[in-house]
């Protein structure tokens, strides 16, 4: 079985919490078309509300090998579990962040106005 995440969409909430531990409460689902095939596309859906409100998507697909068989729960347990890891990745490269920058880092940019700090 191989299962590939197609494609990927994160609506986080504007402000960042402020404390470096991160609770999130998750309620997801997994959406199955095709389960009658040997390619199986899903899409997951994961919402976090409280202090930190956010909806994450996954579009995907699932080959089977020959004769191979579908286990829903098992399969939805396993894209789950790697869909939480790339949403916490994903937090972690979205998170406010300041990056000072030498002049020998951005005088190659060819402009008179270049800041010297970029935020993310």
């Amino acid at each position: 079985m191989e299962i590939y995440m197609q494609k990927i969409g994160l609506i986080r909430d504007d402000s960042n919490p402020k404390n470096s531990n991160l609770n999130l409460d998750i309620d997801w689902f997994v959406e199955y078309t095709n389960t009658n095939q040997d390619k199986i596309n899903f899409n997951i859906v994961l919402k976090s509300s409280g202090n930190f409100d956010l909806n994450f998507k996954v579009e995907g697909i699932i080959l089977l090998d020959l004769f191979e068989e579908f286990v829903q729960e098992d399969v939805s347990q396993i894209i789950f579990h790697h869909a939480c890891n790339v949403l916490m990745d994903m937090i972690s490269i979205t998170r406010d962040s300041v990056h000072i920058l030498s002049k020998k880092e951005y005088s190659n940019l060819n402009g008179e106005n270049t800041p010297n700090t970029l935020y993310n």
